[in-house]
């Protein structure tokens, strides 16, 4: 059987830098987030394995953890505001990076099997998980008065 390595997704994109309290989105292909099944025929049937997504563990690379219990909603700059958080899987970074942070993600499969006889059971989990770096940053700016006209 072969799990598809999850597809990181990030808004902003992980190559841009993100600005320290504005809201990340985090989200997982969905391509990757489809059950997985294996057949094999053995002496006298057949067996089937099926692996299940079930949750996505965000290690967000300054110390928090973020766990969501599907692939997350992907950003939309046509629906979504910037500056909202995701409804779904996100984090607001609370600090900016001195040479980046490492964001890795992964995936929990639950696994089942089931025989031609009826027999069939759960198995021990499976995980799959990718990372990105992402550049943390601060604007700041400065304000000024002027003085009034005479």
């Amino acid at each position: 059987m072969h799990l598809p390595r999850p597809g990181l997704n990030t808004s902003p994109r992980a190559d841009a830098p993100v600005l320290v309290q504005v809201p990340v989105w985090l989200w997982v292909d969905e391509a990757a987030w489809e059950p997985v099944t294996a057949e094999a025929e053995v002496a006298g049937g057949a067996v089937s394995v099926t692996a299940t997504p079930t949750s996505a563990d965000w290690s967000m690379g300054d110390g928090e953890v973020v766990t969501c219990s599907g692939p997350g909603r992907p950003y939309d700059p046509g629906r979504d505001d910037p500056a909202s958080a995701s409804p779904d899987c996100g984090h607001t970074y609370t600090r900016a990076s001195t040479g980046g942070y490492t964001v890795e993600v992964e995936v929990t499969w639950s696994v089942s099997w089931e025989a031609t006889d009826g027999t069939g059971g759960e198995l021990a989990p499976l995980f799959t998980e990718a990372d990105t770096e992402v550049d943390v940053v601060e604007s700041q700016g400065l304000v000024q008065t002027r003085a009034a006209a005479p």
